[in-house]
């Protein structure tokens, strides 16, 4: 399998001051997006996301894969790549992401939230492999903040709240999931995409352009399709996380938009205050 840090080349997408450090939420996909080296999702993570991070002093990411029962901050100097994915090629296993944590200022944000430490806890592979695709070098300090085990989107959307101050710490939020996310649906033989799947997505991105976040909280009950996109809840909350990380006049942005498996939406959006630009210029 050829590295992830060999087809990266330059960007045509770069930060400007209103996008600088809002947060973003990645649809990861697969564990095999790193090795499916020619989809418009690996091309997106390669070519364009990673410039996104310009300007960042650390990133905070929030993955699907990890889930506790009160909020919890990892503080490893040194972040373990976490395999935590079963029966894929070796070669994803032999991958590892030499990244810095920043322990001093991940424990500072725990005590700004009331989140718990862990300074023991790797990145798990919704965090570390976009990043490995999209910021190959590992330059960027990294660490991740747990999701609340059965939390609500409401709940998720709090948390989130509670890390709009951190832009002025000079961190950006991603969350990392899904924007669908059923495994049992997939199509391996790589065919049309669902309706089903294109209708939830258009859904939710609607909802956000329109800025109904009474709606978009309110997925489960509204969104076509809802449970066919998501039979657990797990992928789209850090959705939530990085919605609420975004101040009350956000302006969302379609970062990215496909589909692999003929129903895996691989969404990207960011969302950025203008008046939080503007206190900072």
């Amino acid at each position: 399998m050829t590295s992830p840090v060999a087809n990266r080349v330059s960007s045509p997408v770069s930060a400007t001051p209103q996008s600088n450090l809002a947060p973003i939420f990645i649809s990861h996909g697969s564990p095999m997006l790193v090795a499916r080296q020619s989809t418009p999702a690996f091309d997106f993570f390669a070519r364009d996301l990673g410039d996104l991070f310009d300007g960042a002093r650390a990133i905070l990411i929030v993955s699907a894969h990890w889930q506790t029962a009160t909020p919890t901050i990892s503080t490893a100097a040194r972040p373990d790549t976490i395999h935590d994915f079963y029966g894929f090629p070796k070669p994803l296993y032999d991958l590892h992401y030499d990244v810095a944590g920043d322990p001093a200022l991940a424990r500072e944000i725990a005590g700004l939230i009331g989140a718990e430490t862990d300074a023991t806890r790797g990145l798990d592979h919704g965090a570390w492999m976009p990043l490995i695709i999209a910021r190959p070098g590992g330059d960027i300090p990294v660490f991740q903040l747990s999701m609340l085990g059965h939390g609500s989107p409401a709940d998720h959307y709090e948390l989130g709240k509670k890390l709009r101050a951190l832009r002025d710490l000079g961190v950006l939020v991603i969350g990392s999931g899904a924007m669908t996310h059923n495994l049992r649906a997939l199509d391996h033989n790589e065919g049309p995409i669902d309706p089903w799947a294109q209708e939830f997505t258009n859904w939710m991105l609607g909802k956000l352009a329109a800025r109904d976040i009474d709606a978009l909280l309110d997925y489960r009950a509204q969104a076509p399709y809802a449970a066919m996109a998501h039979p657990e809840d797990d992928h789209l909350m850090p959705f939530y996380v990085a919605l609420g990380a975004a101040g009350d006049d956000f302006v969302p942005e379609t970062l990215h938009d496909s589909f692999e498996f003929g129903n895996l939406a691989m969404t990207a959006l960011r969302f950025y205050d203008p008046q939080s630009a503007i206190a900072a210029a």
